[in-house]
């Protein structure tokens, strides 16, 4: 095989490469869904007393004509004096279009958390 055939070779292999990389990437299957018209309400910070296991709960609501199918809700911790201690994110999965669903995600951490907020909705 020549140079010029080699290189045509490899150039093909890089563009079907970038083809795949790219098919494969984006929001999976979640054009047209505008995260702007994602929203969470309800929020609370629960702890069981007994086990001391802590969760954040809230409900998702999805104002999108469009089903989606992930939904990441990254949540700000603090502690009682109201110093940021943390983050977490919480995935909610299948959320129908023009809709809510209801979510919690378990707080694994192992420092105090008294309170917690929602900093951001997205898709990925």
């Amino acid at each position: 095989m020549g140079r010029s055939a080699a290189r045509r070779a490899l150039a093909a292999m890089v563009l079907l490469a970038l083809m795949t990389w790219t098919t494969g990437c984006g929001n999976s299957g979640q054009q047209g869904v505008s995260a702007s018209r994602l929203d969470v309400s309800n929020t609370r910070l629960v702890t069981i007393t007994e086990t001391g296991e802590r969760s954040f709960s809230g409900t998702l609501i999805n104002e999108n004509s469009k089903a989606v199918s992930i939904v990441q809700v990254d949540v700000a911790l603090y502690d009682e004096t109201g110093a940021r201690v943390g983050t977490t994110m919480i995935e909610v999965e299948d959320v129908p279009a023009n809709s809510e669903k209801d979510f919690s995600g378990a707080l694994d951490v192992d420092y105090p958390v008294a309170k917690a907020r929602v900093l951001s909705v997205a898709t990925p």
